[in-house]
C-alpha cells in the first residue's frame, strides 16, 4: 500500500503544477477572482474592523447626544457658560458630520480606502481645529467631552489598523493593477491593429478600382491614336509646340534687349513717384512694361518713350556716367532698330499659334483627347496618395505588430508571476 499511496501523492503534486490555460477574453474575470483569493484575509479581517467602527460610532452617536442634553453646573460665571456652551454646539456639529462620514463602504478595496482617506482627515481637521472648542466645552461638561474625545480616537485608532492592513496589501493590488492596466493596453493595440488593417483593406479597394480607371483611360487613348484623326492632331500639335517655342524664344530675346536699360528705368520711376521729373501715365504704363513685358507693348509707342529716355539721359537728369550712359543710349539705338520687326514675327507667331489652336479644336479627337488625359492626371495623382498611406498604414501596422506581441509577453510574465498560467490570445 506504501507504493500506491506514493504514485497517488506523487499525481497530485502533479496536478497541483499544472499550468492552467485561460483565454484572454476570460482574464478580466480570472483577475477579479485571484484577487479575492489574494486579497480575502484582508476583507476578512477589515469586515471585523468595520464592525468595531460601527459599533464605536454607535456608542459616538449616544455620547454626543448625552453631551448635548448635559446640563451646566450652578454658578458658572455668565461669560464662561456663553463660551462653553457655543463651544458644545460647535463640537456637535463637527461630530454629526463626522458621523455622516463614516458611511462604511460595500467592500470594494477603492471605496476601503477612499473611505479611510476621508474620515482620517476628517477627523485631523476636527481634532485640530477643534481643539479649543474641546477645551472651552469641557470646562462645563468635562466628563461627557471627554467621553467623546475618546470614542474619536477609538475610530482613529481602528482606521489606523485598517490602513496598516492596506499597507500590507498594496503589493498584491499593484500587481493586479499592473495586469488589468495590461489587459487594457493589449485591448486598445488589437483594436489598433484592427482598424489598421480595415484601413490597408480599404485603401488597397480604392487602388483596385482607381487602377482599372487608369487602364480604361490609357487603352481609350491607344484606341484614339489609331484613329484616322490622330495623324492631323500629332502633326498640329507638333507645330502648335515649335511655333509657341519659336514665340518664347523672341518673348525672351525682347525681354534681354531691354535689360540693360533697367538702372535707368527704375531711376526714371523713382524720380517720377518723387516728383522730380513727372511721367505721363501712358509713359509709367510703357515704363512698367518695359520693365515686365515689353513684348507687350505697340512699336510706335515703344520708339517715343525711348525718345523721352534718351532726351532725359542726354540731358543728364538721370545722372548717370559717361561711359554708362554711353552703353544705355548705344542700347536703345539698337532696340528702335530691331524692336518692329521682333514684335511684327512675336504677332505673326501669335496669330500662327491661335490659327493651330482653332484647328485642334475643330477635331473630335481634340476633346475626346484632353478629357482622358486630365482623368488619367487626376486617378494617378489619387493612386500616388493612397499608396503613400497604403505604405504608411503597414508600417504603422508592423510597428502596432510589434507592439502587441511585446504586450502580451509582458502580460504573461506579469500573470505567471502570481500563478502558472498559459494565456491563449487567438
Amino acid at each position: 500500500m506504501k507504493w500506491l499511496n506514493k504514485i497517488i501523492g506523487r499525481q497530485n503534486q502533479q496536478k497541483q503544477h499544472t499550468t492552467a490555460t485561460i483565454s484572454f477574453y476570460e482574464l478580466e474575470e480570472w483577475v477579479a477572482n485571484e484577487s479575492r483569493v489574494e486579497l480575502d484575509e484582508f476583507f476578512e479581517s477589515a469586515a471585523h474592523t468595520f464592525a468595531e467602527i460601527a459599533r464605536t460610532k454607535e456608542q459616538l452617536m449616544r455620547d454626543i447626544n448625552t453631551l448635548e442634553t448635559a446640563v451646566e453646573p450652578p454658578e458658572v460665571p455668565t461669560r464662561a457658560s456663553r463660551v462653553g456652551l457655543a463651544a458644545r454646539d460647535n463640537i456637535m456639529k463637527q461630530v454629526n458630520v463626522l458621523v455622516d462620514k463614516i458611511d462604511i463602504p460595500a467592500g470594494d478595496y477603492s471605496d476601503i480606502v477612499n473611505f479611510c482617506r476621508s474620515v482620517d482627515d476628517y477627523i485631523e481637521t476636527t481634532l485640530g481645529k477643534s481643539s479649543r472648542s474641546y477645551h472651552q466645552a469641557k470646562y462645563l461638561f468635562p466628563k461627557e467631552v471627554g467621553t467623546v474625545i475618546s470614542d474619536i480616537r477609538s475610530i482613529k485608532k481602528l482606521l489606523k489598523k485598517l490602513e496598516d492592513s492596506l499597507d500590507g496589501t498594496k503589493a498584491e493590488v499593484r500587481n493586479f493593477d499592473e495586469i488589468s492596466g495590461r489587459i487594457q493596453i493589449i485591448k486598445d493595440t488589437t483594436e489598433d491593429i484592427t482598424r489598421y488593417n480595415s484601413e490597408i483593406n480599404d485603401a488597397s479597394s480604392k487602388m483596385s478600382d482607381i487602377q482599372d480607371k487608369i487602364n480604361d483611360c490609357t487603352a481609350r487613348l491607344e484606341q484614339l491614336s489609331l484613329s484616322k484623326e490622330w495623324s492631323s492632331f500629332v502633326e498640329l500639335e507638333n507645330e502648335l509646340k515649335q511655333t509657341e517655342k519659336e514665340r518664347d524664344n523672341i518673348e525672351t530675346s525682347v525681354v534681354e534687349l531691354f535689360m540693360p536699360l533697367g538702372k535707368a528705368l527704375n531711376r526714371m520711376k523713382k524720380q517720377s513717384t518723387s516728383g522730380r521729373h513727372t511721367l505721363s501715365k501712358k509713359q509709367m504704363e510703357l515704363l512698367d512694361g518695359c520693365l515686365k513685358n515689353p513684348i507687350s507693348a505697340d512699336a510706335a509707342d515703344i520708339d517715343d518713350f525711348l525718345t523721352e529716355v534718351c532726351r532725359l539721359i542726354e540731358g543728364g537728369t538721370l545722372g548717370l556716367r559717361d561711359k554708362k550712359r554711353d552703353k544705355i543710349l548705344d542700347q536703345i539705338k539698337y532696340i528702335v532698330e530691331s524692336f518692329a520687326s521682333k514684335k511684327e514675327v512675336y504677332e505673326n507667331l501669335s496669330s500662327r499659334i491661335a490659327d493651330i489652336e482653332h484647328k485642334i479644336a475643330d477635331l473630335t479627337i481634340s476633346e475626346t483627347k484632353t478629357t482622358l488625359e486630365k482623368q488619367l492626371a487626376e486617378n494617378t495623382r489619387k493612386l500616388t496618395q493612397l499608396e503613400d498611406k497604403l505604405e504608411n498604414l503597414k508600417e504603422e501596422l508592423e510597428i502596432r505588430s510589434e507592439e502587441l506581441e511585446n504586450q502580451k509577453k509582458e502580460l504573461s510574465d506579469a500573470i505567471n508571476s502570481i500563478k502558472p498560467v498559459q494565456i491563449v490570445f487567438d
